[in-house]
């Protein structure tokens, strides 16, 4: 099945365990075992998933607050997942535990969420700096080695009178690109993990990088042409596609649930969510606590238990002083 539906399941299957509804002694099921009344059925419900439920339901209240998604753009979204399945669609949401409307409602969320992430993931300034890279296209060409000594190695040889293309040959660790002197073509804004990129357009033309380090090592840069882009329309006009652009690399890194978790948290705090249920409050607590907060309470748990650990060892040793 297309990860389209099935990053939703949970969502969805969430989202239908709400309550019933109704006299909580009225039977919901029978059976020659025994009955399950609304009361059971809640229960259980709670038990079970209660701490998702909550945070999914104030995930939407929260969002929603902020952002709208209409009933056209849920049909849009949902209209392409069909196409994608056909006349499978409908066993597809059912081998999922999913109905129609229960698809829609996680889609919702989806879509909510999409617009955080949109709105609140990235620096205004990072926006218009992918804006103004967009305008123009590189042509450049890299050694890739896998530490810093190295890639100063590689530059000391190039600046000492070393053909680029045959350290290139020599040295670079992408064989890709070092068969062919290092050489990448012609590239724009968003082609390269952003370290690379970042350095790239940074950089005058015929003029090498320092070590420039990225999760595939350290790159020695070159860039040797530059032309505009023809078509680039106003940042206001190119704004939401530069958004969308960056927040699919975002979650190609694995990082966007997280910040989503955060915006959420800070949200949430504003929104000033509370529980008086004592078995949903840490459901609570974590929603509405960001990443920063839980390192820094993470650290001072760590404190404190080495701080116990300290003072149990030199009670220890004071016991042992004394017999």
């Amino acid at each position: 099945m297309k990860k389209t539906v099935l990053s939703l399941t949970l969502a969805a299957s969430v989202l239908a365990l709400g309550a019933c509804s109704g006299d909580d002694n009225k039977t919901i099921a029978t059976s020659k075992v025994g009955d399950i009344t609304v009361a059971d059925f809640n229960k259980t419900s709670k038990t079970l998933a209660g701490s998702h439920i909550i945070q999914q339901m104030m995930t939407e209240k929260v969002l929603a607050d902020k952002y709208k998604v209409s009933d056209k753009e849920i049909k849009e979204a949902y209209d392409a997942t069909a196409s994608q399945f056909g006349d499978s669609f409908a066993d597809a949401l059912a081998q999922s535990g999913l109905t129609e409307e229960g698809y829609k409602d996680a889609l919702r969320i989806e879509l909510l969420s999409e617009k955080a992430m949109q709105d609140k993931a990235f620096k205004e300034e990072d926006v218009k700096k992918h804006y103004e890279q967009m305008k123009t296209e590189l042509n450049a060409r890299h050694i890739l080695v896998a530490d810093e000594k190295t890639a100063k190695e590689v530059i000391a040889k190039i600046k000492g009178g070393a053909s680029f293309a045959d350290v290139a040959k020599e040295y670079s660790t992408d064989t890709g690109s070092a068969e062919k002197g290092g050489e990448l073509g012609w590239f724009s804004v968003g082609a390269m993990v952003d370290e690379f990129n970042n350095a790239a357009y940074a950089l005058p033309l015929k003029t090498l990088s320092e070590p420039v380090q990225s999760s595939f090592g350290f790159h020695v840069i070159e860039v040797t042409e530059k032309r505009d882009v023809k078509g680039v329309g106003s940042f206001k006009d190119e704004e939401k596609n530069i958004r969308t652009q960056m927040l699919a690399k975002l979650k190609q890194t694995g990082e966007d649930q997280q910040i989503l978790k955060d915006i959420v948290a800070k949200l949430a705090k504003d929104a000033d969510v509370k529980t008086s249920d004592k078995e949903l409050k840490s459901a609570i607590e974590a929603l509405t606590t960001t990443s920063e907060e839980q390192a820094k309470a993470a650290e001072e748990a760590a404190k404190k238990a080495e701080e116990k650990t300290q003072k149990e060892s030199k009670d220890d040793k004071e016991k042992d002083s004394e017999k």
